[in-house]
């Protein structure tokens, strides 16, 4: 259990530094085209971390779920 607590943890820490590329993406946008530069790289970034950081937190809340009221927790 702390292990997914820790799996869980990272992908808190993933969320809050998407959700941080994403305003700075935003704030320098202008700045970047001005000076030629993409945002290929920061969007690819985005594109992954925010799936991957959402899903391993609801398979967290599932589990805590399940553990705390003895009953499988089943989506869909």
């Amino acid at each position: 259990m702390f292990a997914l607590a820790g799996l869980a943890a990272a992908a808190l820490v993933l969320l809050i530094v998407a959700i941080g590329v994403t305003i700075w993406l935003c704030r320098n946008r202008e700045q970047r085209r001005a000076d030629g530069k993409t945002n290929v790289g920061g969007v690819v970034f985005l594109i992954i971390a925010y799936p991957l950081s959402v899903s391993y937190l609801v398979l967290f809340v599932l589990l805590m779920i399940s553990a705390f009221t003895g009953e499988s927790v089943t989506v869909g």
